[in-house]
């Protein structure tokens, strides 16, 4: 089905083929009140990060309820929205632009995903409940027959859990992980940036690196867009969350070798004290984001779909055993420092495997790269 209004046409002005489940669908993934709105322009004056040729939300709200997928796809802007929530404050039709935007990115995010499986954990609560048991599962079976002695007289995380079959297991998550994001990254590329390539000038190889090398970095360490919202503070909160996240991946993934010792935790230790602040930084913005979903005090915590809910107890449950098994083996409590930190790992798994690349998480990789596609079509276009 073709659409020929001319709000349906391209800047090239081909037709945009219509897809008309797609305001449904959009609304099925928290943007509910879509329909509400009559498109007066508010929340595109209000927002401080629109800026010329990147207008939102207005625009995608058009394309949304007119059915235009192909320029959704084609578009980075979904991505350039931070979700302070402006926007949704001051809208007279109470339309929730902001919400909008992140059920927006929640169809993206299924859309570049060629498994098809987060289409899968966004519409069935069910079927992420069960990829969650079992990924915990086949965790658990690896740990149970893989595991070393259980020395009782005394702590040997070391001894339990081999170093050598833990890194395996290490590698063999960040090899899916690596695969996963790089192939949903040159997916999202292709949208955005290949579309309508025939028209548009050719991008250097050289251009390519400039580009990667002054965008990428300092959007994913900073989230530098953020500081230009309004409330600082949500920066600030986003900052902590991912500045531990970001320090515990690192510490046990690739650095396992020194975290996972037999000894307690160490003060002068910098790893020590790199994981202390790392795991302080993610009870208190857990904590944060518990409470705000649950006094709904801000418009990015009034509406909370399933998905949200999931990567907030993973994370709960993977910091919680992680100071578990700190502690038990800080005191010198054999069998319940092995029996906290399996339930770790068996936590750990399904929490990296699957919102890491299909749910939540997936922005951390998507957002910088799409402000690079935005650069990149923005020289496209000179």
């Amino acid at each position: 089905m073709l659409l020929e209004s001319p709000a349906a046409k391209s800047a090239e002005g081909s037709l945009t083929r219509v897809n008309p489940r797609l305001a449904s669908e959009v609304q099925r993934l928290g943007g509910a009140k879509l329909a509400r709105c009559y498109n007066c322009g508010t929340c595109t004056a209000i927002c401080p990060l629109t800026q010329e040729g990147q207008e939102f939300p207005r625009s995608l709200i058009r394309y949304a309820i007119l059915g235009a997928e192909d320029k959704l796809l084609s578009s980075a802007r979904p991505w350039l929205c931070y979700y302070c929530g402006d926007c949704t404050k001051e809208c007279p039709k109470d339309a929730d632009p902001a919400e909008f935007m992140m059920a927006l990115r929640r169809y993206l995010t299924s859309k570049y995903d060629w498994t098809g499986f987060s289409s899968l954990l966004y519409h069935s609560e069910m079927v992420e409940l069960i990829a969650i048991v079992v990924l915990a599962s086949i965790t658990g079976l690896f740990i149970y027959f893989l595991h070393g002695p259980m020395v009782l007289s005394r702590t040997e995380l070391e001894t339990f859990a081999p170093l050598g079959v833990v890194e395996a297991g290490d590698l063999v998550i960040f090899a899916i992980l690596a695969l996963l994001i790089s192939t949903n990254i040159f997916r999202m590329y292709r949208f955005i940036v290949k579309s309508g390539d025939a028209k548009r000038k050719p991008i250097s190889i050289k251009t390519y690196i400039v580009e990667l090398v002054k965008t990428l970095p300092i959007h994913f360490f900073t989230q530098k867009k953020l500081g230009g919202c309004s409330d600082k503070k949500y920066w600030v909160y986003h900052l902590i969350f991912f500045g531990g996240y970001v320090t515990s991946f690192i510490l046990f993934m690739f650095l396992i070798r020194y975290t996972q010792t037999n000894m307690p935790f160490l003060f002068f230790n910098p790893l020590s004290v790199l994981g202390i602040a790392a795991t302080i930084a993610l009870v208190c913005a857990s904590g944060i984001v518990i409470y705000g979903r649950i006094k709904k005090s801000r418009p990015v915590w009034k509406y909370s779909h399933p998905t949200d809910w999931m990567f907030v107890l993973l994370l709960v449950l993977t910091v919680a055993t992680g100071i578990l098994t700190g502690v038990f083996r800080s005191v010198g409590i054999p069998l319940a420092t092995y029996l906290t930190y399996s339930v770790h790992l068996m936590v750990v798994a399904p929490f990296l495997i699957l919102e890491v690349p299909f749910a939540k998480w997936s922005h951390l990789a998507y957002r910088p790269f799409a402000i690079y596609f935005a650069r990149l079509r923005e020289i496209q276009d000179e």
